[in-house]
């Protein structure tokens, strides 16, 4: 199966060009993501959340990637839950015959973590995709310093110049 696309955005971060020839009429998400409202969210899956856009950088993530950021936040509570449980009862438990069987919580694990992976692939958040971002310099919007420089002057005090 082919690996999707990656939007433009990501591109950009990365300082990449995508193999594909872009669209001009590629839809340009916008707004901020909005936490999900009501009991969607427990409280735990909710601090997850918030935690994901903090950690995310600034201008990523839109009100596009909602579903995504519950995916990962339901996934990364899940993977938790899982890991406090295996702490309690161990990786091999008593299985219905008395046998020693692999606990259910190494799967509950597993499958979370590798849906935390595809969101967070999905979000760029995963550390393979922060090793290629980069962050566009700040830009300073006062018109003074626009004028004169990025050295507070337009003009230089260097006799040789």
């Amino acid at each position: 199966m082919a690996r999707p696309r990656k939007p433009t955005i990501l591109h950009a971060l990365e300082g990449t060009r995508p193999t594909w020839r872009p669209s001009a009429r590629e839809p340009r998400p916008n707004g901020n993501p909005r936490l999900p409202s009501g009991d969607v969210l427990d409280t735990e899956q909710r601090a997850l959340w918030k935690a994901i856009v903090q950690m995310s950088p600034p201008g990523l993530l839109t009100q596009a990637d909602e579903s995504t950021i519950e995916r990962m936040s339901v996934a990364w509570a899940a993977f938790r839950a899982a890991t406090r449980g295996l702490a309690k009862t161990g990786h091999v438990v008593k299985g219905r015959d008395g046998l020693d069987v692999r606990n259910p919580w190494a799967l509950v694990q597993r499958q979370a973590s590798a849906e935390m992976h595809r969101a967070g692939e999905s979000l760029g958040l995963s550390p393979a995709a922060r090793t290629r971002l980069t962050m566009p310099e700040k830009q300073d919007d006062d018109p003074l310093a626009i004028l004169l420089g990025p050295a507070g002057k337009a003009w230089s005090d260097d006799p040789v110049h």
